[in-house]
């Protein structure tokens, strides 16, 4: 209905304004719906996700599959895809990582961080201040994950190291702090620790597997820090200027003109459709009829279609030869001038549509088969057989009329 076709001219119009194809935002708008989203949410939340993915260099489907997941876990909806987009490009462009690896970490830490509320802006510069440590993928996801659950609900190691450093997870107020401000208190906790005392409390509150990326995030320099927490606070833009950036070249240009003729092959596609139902509903119509029909006619009805099939290169050439015969051609009868007509006909016909004659007699073969069929199941088949004798002996006078003239037509 109306949420299809809305659907689709979106997609269409993604096909000829970006370097994806109509098929390709189609194939993102599968993730889209399998997320649960509905038609509003797909066409508002498209232009982030192809932004974000033309900027990183990533298939598009993947793409929206990653922020679709990601967004449901961090508690977001689709009208916050483009500022989702937007804060994943800032984040792998100015730390050592990429969109496909954030979304691989985002698997494990998004649902444990969005239920605790923490934004994707402080989650996104988590991810990059241990990736920036060659901490990446599930192996940032799974420390991540870790520590947040460990700080959520402590256990006797972590709580005595909560304690000893002054750490918690809420306010004074009981409100919950974020992300941001528990890593800038737990920096400033062990920045006077020694490095053996700092492996000790990232152990503690983290646990074995999630230490390596604490202690990404405590030794992390401040300029790295500050830099990240710049760009992902001010990141809306981000993914369109890149996708801007990464098409401005050759390549680019090619890739969007490919889309741009997909998107005419669709509208010429769109246009045909009409015409070729149509004449798909007049064969069937016609093949119905022509299976209703029994043997008897059948065989009547192909054996005309075969005559013809063999006499359209028969005529080509016959007719291409009297003419060479000039005036002494006009002499050999009412006949051979039919079938010198019917060979310029044929002649016609080939230069017109470009077709040999064989192809020409194929093409005319199905037509005299169902033309056939149709006299023979008006007309009847009285008669037929000394309709075909009068014709085999007009064809034999013919024939001894042609042998009888040839010397005269090679002259």
């Amino acid at each position: 209905g109306k949420d299809f076709d809305a659907l689709r001219q979106k997609a269409r119009e993604m096909g000829a304004e970006t370097k994806f194809s109509a098929s390709e935002a189609a194939d993102a708008f599968t993730y889209m719906a399998m997320a649960g989203w509905k038609t509003e949410e797909m066409m508002s939340g498209i232009d982030g996700i192809m932004a974000l993915s033309a900027a990183d260099g990533l298939d598009l489907a993947t793409t929206s599959d990653i922020v679709t997941d990601s967004l449901t876990a961090m508690g977001l909806t689709a009208k916050d895809s483009a500022h989702f987009a937007d804060v994943l490009a800032a984040a792998s462009t100015n730390a050592n990582t990429n969109v496909s690896m954030m979304g691989e970490t985002f698997k494990y830490a998004a649902p444990v961080a969005g239920a605790l509320g923490f934004s994707i802006e402080d989650l996104a510069m988590a991810t990059g201040l241990m990736a920036n440590a060659g901490i990446k993928g599930s192996q940032s996801g799974t420390a991540l994950r870790g520590w947040l659950t460990r700080l959520a609900k402590p256990t006797k190691e972590s709580g005595n190291a909560m304690k000893a450093l002054g750490l918690s997870l809420t306010n004074a107020d009981g409100s919950m702090k974020s992300l941001f401000q528990i890593m800038l208190e737990t920096r400033g906790a062990m920045s006077g620790l020694t490095e053996d005392q700092k492996a000790l409390y990232a152990a503690m509150l983290a646990g074995q597997n999630g230490m390596s990326g604490l202690l990404a995030i405590v030794n992390a320099s401040g300029d790295d820090f500050a830099k990240l927490d710049k760009a992902v606070m001010h990141a809306d833009g981000t993914a369109q200027r890149m996708a801007e950036t990464m098409q401005d070249n050759l390549n680019g240009q090619l890739t969007i003109l490919k889309s741009q003729l997909s998107e005419a092959a669709i509208s010429i596609g769109d246009a045909l459709i009409p015409k070729v139902r149509e004449a798909t509903s007049v064969v069937q119509a016609a093949t119905d009829w022509f299976n209703n029909l029994s043997a008897e006619e059948k065989q009547v009805a192909i054996n005309a279609g075969l005559a013809t099939a063999a006499a359209a290169p028969l005529l080509k050439v016959m007719g291409g030869f009297l003419t060479v015969g000039g005036k002494a051609v006009e002499n050999i009868g009412g006949m051979v001038k039919t079938i010198q007509e019917m060979g310029g006909v044929a002649n016609a016909l080939n230069s017109a549509l470009g077709m040999t004659s064989v192809q020409l007699g194929l093409v005319a073969a199905p037509l005299v088969i169902l033309g056939a069929a149709f006299w023979k199941a008006n007309e009847g088949i009285t008669g037929m057989d000394s309709r075909l004798e009068s014709l085999n002996s007009r064809t034999a006078e013919t024939s001894a009329q042609l042998d009888s003239n040839g010397t005269a037509i090679q002259n």
